[in-house]
Formats: C-alpha cells, structure tokens, sequence
C-alpha cells in the first residue's frame, strides 16, 4: 500500500498554532494503516487531526467498499433521510420515532421552501435528498458533490443538477439560493473556512442554512474517546461542537437560530461496537452490535436523555444570513442556543 503522506497545520478555525494534544486513533472502520493524533485548539478550541493528510492522499482513505462513496442514499451518515426512512424497523418504537422526526426535524428543514424557491445541498452525493425536498415542497434543487459516481447517480436516477467539484468553484450566482444544506461535510474538509464563505456567497440575504455535523462536545465522544463511532479516523479532519460552529458561521456572516441535538442510537451502537471488538474491519465481528435491532430501544432512552441535556453525539445547526459578515475574531460564548 502507498504511504500517506501527512502534513503539519495550524488550526483550520482560526489559524492558531497552539494546540494541546488529546490521542491518536486508527481507522477502526476500514483498516487503513497509520496513527493519526487529535488535538484541541487553545484558541478556539476547535479539535482537529494535525498532522493531516496530505491533499495528494486523500483518495487513499475512501476505499471503494467506503458507503457513502458507493450509495449515499443508503447510508445514515450522509443523509438525513435515510436515517428518518430506516426509523420504522426500530422495534416498538420506530414509527413514533419516526412521528417525531418528521415533526422536530424534517417539518424546519423544509420550512421556507416551496415552489419558485431554491435548494442547495453540499456534499449532496446520490441525490436523495435533494429529490425528496423536490418531492415535498416543489422547490428548484441543485447540488454539489466531488466524487464522479455520485454526480453521476443524482443526475441519472433523480435528474437533480449537481457540480462536480468543490463548492468554493460552483458555478452559481452569489445570492441566488434560500436553503443551502450540508449533511456530515465539514468534518471532512481541510479547509472550513473557504467552504462556509462560499455558502454564505451563495445565499441570498435572511436565506437558511442547515449543516449537521458530529459533536465532540457529546456525553459519548468523552467517554469513547478514540473508540467513538464519529470520529471516523482519519477521514474526519475537524471534529465540531456547538461553540465552534457558531464561531465558524459568525464569521462568515451566519448567526446561529437553533440547535438540533439527535436521538438516534446509531452512534451509540457504533461506538459499543469498537469498544468491544477494537474495530469494524475484522469480518468475524462487522457490525455484530451496530446492527442488533434489539438494543435499538433499549439504548433509546439514553440518547434521548443525552439530547435532552443537549449532548447528542450529532448536532444541526440552523443560521440564518446577515446583512454583512462579522469581523474576523467575532466572541464565541460557547452557548449552542434554542434547541428545536
């Protein structure tokens, strides 16, 4: 196998070089070889992998077998809703699970929107949601994604418009889209800051944006640590909390509305999964816990419990765009806001 290459960097959020190490972690999900270190910026105390990999090797952890690379619409991590689709299977409680959601989560998100509007989804992958918000509410769709095949799979199997590249080279006009949306995106980029000012380039003034992201900040990421299900070493390169992503949003001229803090156990189950067995690579023991349906409800009432105390493993941050970007330094109060 190619060695990857890796590469020193100050912190992505702010540009400070002072940093306190937190530990190392390995690919626990796909094998790739390598110890990758963590650590917690004194400044904005955004948590980030440093070294990180090279630009030229990031190809190298998304091997073909990687889910959302193969069909994001069937995988929860990439998109809402396949999480909200696969809630009816949970025993006993999956369909007021999936009441719930449909009410808490998917109603806001698709408040505002309707025929004549304009939705963008970033990192949008096969287009499944993208064709859904089409389907619900007859808004104009667009998407951008940087891997081919699921480019190719939004255009020919949804027939939604997607770029192909990163979004900061999207051909769209500035102010031209009401929603934008990123699903599980910004813990995978180098480069954060360029991303969220494309976003809010692209948006029009008082339009939305809704970015969900893993929270370092959750009651399992302390205790899991290296073993938590989303860190997903070393693919993602920053780790967010609410604190940093409001810090990040302000600067770009977003302010923060609310707060969504998730209830599903998916992560929870993950994270139990490579505490007991090290890993989910070996095939002996794939996925033995994180798809046991029986302790879906018995692991239920803990992550709701979590999510009410606003430490939920995965977070949505709802802002909405100002007239003109805060100054660069903007204060960061660390409060994660109104939770929906």
């Amino acid at each position: 196998m190619t060695t990857i290459r890796t590469i020193e960097v100050s912190c992505p959020l702010c540009g400070s070089d002072d940093a306190m190490y937190l530990f190392e972690a390995v690919d626990r999900l796909h094998g790739i070889e390598g110890r990758f270190r963590y650590v917690r910026c004194r400044s904005c105390e955004l948590v980030y992998m440093n070294p990180q990999v090279a630009p030229e090797s990031v190809g190298q952890l998304y091997p073909e077998s990687y889910a959302p690379h193969a069909d994001k619409s069937q995988t929860a991590r990439k998109t809402l809703m396949a999480v909200r689709d696969g809630l009816h299977k949970i025993p006993l409680v999956g369909k007021e699970l999936k009441r719930w959601t449909d009410a808490r989560v998917m109603a806001p998100l698709f408040r505002g929107l309707s025929a004549g509007r304009r939705l963008l989804d970033v990192g949008c992958g096969s287009g499944a949601f993208l064709a859904a918000a089409r389907g619900a509410t007859g808004c104009e769709v667009h998407g951008v994604d940087i891997s081919p095949h699921a480019v190719q799979t939004a255009r020919t199997r949804y027939g939604v418009d997607v770029f192909e590249g990163p979004i900061m080279e999207a051909p769209f006009a500035d102010d031209s889209f009401d929603t934008i949306t990123a699903w599980w995106y910004l813990e995978h980029i180098a480069n954060p800051n360029e991303a969220v000012a494309a976003m809010s380039r692209l948006l029009k003034e008082g339009g939305t944006s809704v970015l969900g992201v893993p929270n370092f900040d959750s009651t399992f990421a302390r205790r899991f640590q290296d073993r938590w299900y989303h860190l997903d070493c070393p693919r993602h390169l920053c780790i967010w909390s609410p604190a940093t992503m409001r810090r990040l949003l302000e600067l770009h001229g977003l302010t923060v509305t609310r707060i969504f803090h998730d209830r599903s156990p998916w992560g929870l189950l993950g994270s139990l999964q490579y505490w007991r067995y090290g890993s989910n690579a070996d095939p002996k023991h794939r996925n033995r816990i994180r798809q046991s349906a029986l302790l879906w409800p018995l692991l239920l009432p803990a992550t709701i419990v979590v999510s009410l105390l606003r430490r939920s493993d995965i977070i949505v941050v709802y802002a909405q765009k100002r007239t003109a970007p805060a100054r660069a330094g903007a204060r960061c109060d660390g409060r994660d806001g109104p939770s929906i």
